[in-house]
């Protein structure tokens, strides 16, 4: 095997707001429609926030609604790529340590019980990573390097969390991230990524998984990729908790890394999957990290967000976007941003709107910059032909 591999994604599995399958996933985002809706407990409850993009597919009693969470996508993943758990090393998010009420009274779920339950069926390396928002890009990104080094021939990569308890709300209210609820707004408009009216993130939950292998495992296994991974880079801000630097220069170290481990010029790339949260400070300072690394192509560059449509689902966030990644290679279209009408001069970027874009998909970019200053960064390609 060469030192630097070509790695291919052969699995892939999730549960989205819109559904169990990408197929779901991808139908709601191209046809511009947000899942975030009110959740009833939210209102019996009182809280400050009452919506949010809800995972209905798991009982919300479900005492391990966290675990079920991961399990799902993960299993998913397994089957499609016919491979056994302990064939495969495991990278994997699943948030943060959580309370809240359940069925027989308070509930404390720690995530590293959480990582424990579902890392046991897998071979080493069995990793927990834990870098805020980017913590799903962050697994994937690593895998990838494990895999293109020969140091582990498959593994499993991504995140899922049970973002929509009281616990998240009132945390995610207090750091002023929330978009709190407005008398008489439809609640499917709470999230407007890089809008002139946005306000804060909607909450959302979920998670994907990705198995990752060589080109050459696939091909001799006779296993059918569904998108090779090109890229993987990561930064740090060491600015603040809850806000980048308004110049975004950690995001952008971390977008230029991400194109010189591709061996990618920044012209080379046909769509980014933005982060875009909605959030005052995050957003302009992504398009600002942008328009530097893409400078003279960043007006024929189309970017788009999910996270209108969806929700943040945080530690799952990147994991759910490079699915959408690996969607937007394979069908070359590039999904809009949901409520994003009126484009905040702050912001200006190629934004897709209203209808999805036909595009060459060669190399999609898919970026997570989370709290903290975590960033982290894919590039995705269509499959090599003749890889199946």
């Amino acid at each position: 095997m060469s030192e630097r591999a070509r790695v291919v994604v052969t699995g892939l599995g999730l549960l989205s707001p819109f559904g169990g399958t990408i197929d779901e996933l991808w139908a709601g985002l191209v046809a511009g429609r947000s899942a975030i809706r009110q959740v009833p407990r939210f209102v019996t409850a009182g809280l400050p926030v009452t919506v949010g993009g809800a995972v209905d597919l798991l009982p919300w009693d479900l005492p391990a609604r966290d675990v079920e969470m991961s399990r799902r996508p993960i299993d998913d993943a397994l089957a499609q790529a016919r491979i056994s758990p302990e064939r495969a090393g495991f990278l994997w998010s699943t948030g943060l340590d959580t309370a809240g009420p359940g069925p027989d009274g308070p509930v404390q779920r720690s995530a590293g019980a959480c990582f424990s339950t579902l890392a046991r069926r897998f071979a080493h390396p069995r990793r927990m990573i834990g870098a805020a928002c980017a913590s799903a890009t962050h697994a994937i990104g690593e895998a990838f390097h494990l895999v293109r080094s020969g140091r582990v021939p498959i593994c499993v990569a991504g995140g899922a969390t049970a973002m929509l308890t009281p616990f998240y709300i009132f945390g995610f209210a207090w750091l002023q991230a929330l978009a709190l609820d407005q008398a008489g707004e439809d609640p499917t408009s709470a999230c407007r990524p890089f809008d002139r009216r946005r306000r804060g993130v909607a909450l959302g939950e979920g998670g994907a998984a990705l198995v990752l292998e060589t080109l050459e495992g696939a091909r001799a296994r006779g296993a059918a990729p569904l998108a090779e991974v090109r890229g993987f880079g990561l930064s740090q801000d060491a600015y603040d908790l809850n806000r980048p630097p308004p110049d975004g220069l950690g995001a952008e170290l971390c977008l230029r890394r991400t194109l010189d481990d591709a061996g990618c010029a920044a012209a080379d790339i046909d769509a980014v999957n933005a982060h875009g949260t909605g959030t005052h400070a995050g957003d302009p300072a992504e398009a600002a990290a942008l328009r530097r690394v893409f400078a003279d192509t960043w007006r024929e560059t189309p970017v788009s967000s999910v996270k209108g449509a969806i929700g943040h689902a945080m530690a799952a966030a990147g994991a759910l976007e490079a699915a959408v990644a690996i969607q937007t290679c394979r069908t070359g279209l590039v999904p809009p941003t949901c409520n994003l009408t009126e484009p905040d001069e702050d912001c200006l970027l190629d934004h897709v709107l209203g209808k999805p874009r036909p595009a060459r998909t060669q190399a999609v970019l898919s970026s997570s910059f989370g709290m903290g200053g975590q960033n982290a960064a894919l590039i995705v390609s269509p499959p090599p032909e003749g890889a199946s």
